[in-house]
């Protein structure tokens, strides 16, 4: 399709969309109104019918499973009866029994010295097991649990407790598989994809098929089970029905909205077929100027309503052309000018963080950052003096080429006096100092946090300048945060700081980092926060510094990968050998 046949088509389009609006309101939204209220009248309906059907169907299931956990509890009368006359072969009497009744397992379980332990069953491995954790399930006269504790993921386990003085003493329990209570539903468009479930009293699943809503928007039938404390539930989701009803109602009433939409077709084509030479003629006037002829001009047309308007605002456009290409071209300067600054600022930005671990045999450290769209000032510097580890992590309140000018000024400052003074205190004042004198003029500040770990006596001194707090997980996996009183640099002159100090031990995590992690957010505008950073955290005794900061960077990547991202996100992380 060329320019103009391209054109003629949008354009058409155009009148087509006013006619078909007059239309729609003298015959289509009446007829709309009408089938939309047919509509939710056939829903309801049918939504109710089927409400109906699903608590028959519970009801006949419900009866079934009742019948069914009736007869094996039977079963295990029979079996308690007749246990005693078996003497010493009562395993050899479990397996006839599970073998007559198609069972997978008869166990008995015994109630003593608080314990209970699987004293008999047809299985030899499972014999004098302990199974304390189902002491809470078999405290109940019957019970229906499933568990994995018994080597049979695909049975569900029914019990019945011998009290003595009101005190459990056993509990006889079969298991079979789990298909005895799932019955076949009907297989057709709805009942198929009905979900079957039950439930105990926690509302825990004992037991469900195959079919599992997820969705809050369901129909539901519930039956109480009798003599067990528990709930059958039939659910279907709504989505089903109303997928099914909108096929069934488009089938039933297509034939009405056929022809209303041929006469609408026919009309709209005769109509635009009139008034559409002085689109043509709009359209020549486009081709001319297309092949060069820049003073051609739309001229007005009789019946040419909407035509003509647009003829005219192309023609002022063509005005203006010549003045607006000018622009561009200097916007487009500006921007590659921008765009060598920003590759001169992200250099800047990478320069500014070491690009590999220190040395230290008794000290596992690593690092990680992910830029934001805009270039920051984040950065974090670290290196090894007279066996301590000087470290600190900054952010620099601003974005842009500037803040990378100001991070790589503060950067030489840190390590000038870092590498020239011993005493923390000391090296914070002079650095701010220095920093302030350059930074006043602008209003620009920077958070850090200073450390100096001292590899042998593995003692840390630490002030926190206004950044956030340090995050400590010791070997139990307790979590400190460790602050300091103390304000950004470069706000003013400083006379004083504050110092805290404390011993670390073997397996503890340091663990420093920028306020773009926590302030990470999804494609809803959820922070990342700082909760689920500590849990991150919290957990990784057997992991190295390295895999926990390829752990935290891959949870970021992933929770803000749809959203843009305002802030880097800068970590450092020491782990004690």
């Amino acid at each position: 399709m060329n320019l103009s046949q391209s054109k003629t088509k949008n354009i058409k389009s155009f009148f087509a969309y006013r006619i078909f609006f007059i239309i729609a309101i003298l015959v289509i939204l009446p007829l709309i109104i009408y089938v939309s209220i047919l509509y939710r009248s056939e829903y309801k309906e049918q939504k109710q019918d089927l409400l109906i059907t699903l608590d028959l169907l519970a009801n006949q299931i419900s009866k079934n499973i009742e019948d069914n956990l009736s007869f094996k509890n039977e079963i295990l009368d029979f079996a308690m009866k007749e246990v005693n006359l078996h003497g010493q072969n009562i395993n050899r009497y479990f397996e006839k029994i599970a073998n007559e009744f198609t069972l997978q397992d008869l166990i008995y379980l015994d109630f003593s010295q608080n314990n209970l332990f699987l004293m008999n069953s047809t299985k030899q491995n499972l014999i004098g097991k302990n199974l304390n954790n189902l002491k809470n399930i078999l405290n109940q006269k019957n019970a229906l649990f499933s568990t994995n504790q018994l080597n049979c993921k695909n049975c569900i386990y029914f019990s019945k407790t011998i009290y003595q003085n009101n005190i459990p003493k056993g509990a006889y329990v079969l298991s079979f598989f789990k298909d005895d209570l799932i019955f076949d539903l009907p297989n057709d468009k709805y009942f198929k994809n009905v979900e079957m479930k039950i439930l105990d009293s926690s509302k825990n699943i004992v037991l469900s098929n195959e079919n599992t809503n997820q969705t809050m928007n369901q129909l539901i039938a519930k039956k109480d089970l009798k003599k067990l404390n528990l709930e059958l539930i039939l659910s279907l989701d709504h989505k089903y029905l109303k997928t099914f009803h909108q096929q069934n109602f488009i089938f039933k009433h297509i034939f009405i909205l056929s022809i209303v939409f041929v006469i609408l077709f026919i009309l709209t084509w005769i109509l635009i077929s009139f008034i559409s030479k002085p689109i043509k003629k709009l359209l020549f006037t486009m081709k001319q100027i297309k092949d060069g002829n820049l003073n051609e001009r739309y001229k007005k047309q009789k019946f040419g309503f909407e035509i003509n308007y647009i003829g005219n605002f192309f023609n002022n456009t063509m005005d203006s052309l010549i003045a607006k290409q000018r622009e561009i071209e200097k916007e487009k300067t500006e921007k590659q000018r921008y765009i060598q600054e920003l590759e001169i600022a992200e250099d800047i930005q990478i320069s500014l963080l070491p690009q590999k671990s220190l040395d230290v045999r008794d000290v596992d450290i690593s690092f990680g950052n992910l830029f934001a769209k805009e270039v920051g000032g984040d950065f974090y510097d670290f290196f090894l003096k007279d066996g301590k580890i000087f470290f600190v992590i900054v952010d620099i309140a601003t974005k842009g080429i500037l803040a990378c000018l100001y991070a790589l000024n503060l950067r030489s400052i840190i390590r000038s006096y870092a590498l020239t003074f011993d005493n923390l205190d000391e090296i914070i004042i002079k650095t701010n100092n220095l920093f302030y004198k350059d930074a006043k003029e602008k209003s620009m500040f920077a958070t850090v946090f200073f450390g100096i770990y001292d590899i042998k006596s593995k003692n840390l001194k630490y002030s926190n300048q206004g950044h956030m707090s340090a995050i400590l997980r010791k070997e139990d996996s307790t979590i400190t945060e460790l602050t300091t009183k103390g304000m950004a640099l470069g706000v003013q002159e400083m006379e004083k700081v504050y110092i805290n100090e404390i011993t670390l031990q073997k397996n503890d995590l340091l663990f420093l980092y920028t306020d773009g992690i926590v302030e990470a957010i999804d494609k809803n505008n959820n922070f990342f926060g700082k909760e689920n950073l500590v849990n991150l955290i919290k957990d990784t005794k057997d992991l190295k510094a390295s895999q926990i900061i390829e752990n935290l960077f891959a949870k970021l990547e992933e929770y803000s990968k749809d959203a843009y991202q305002y802030d880097d996100m800068t970590a450092l992380l020491f782990k004690i050998k």
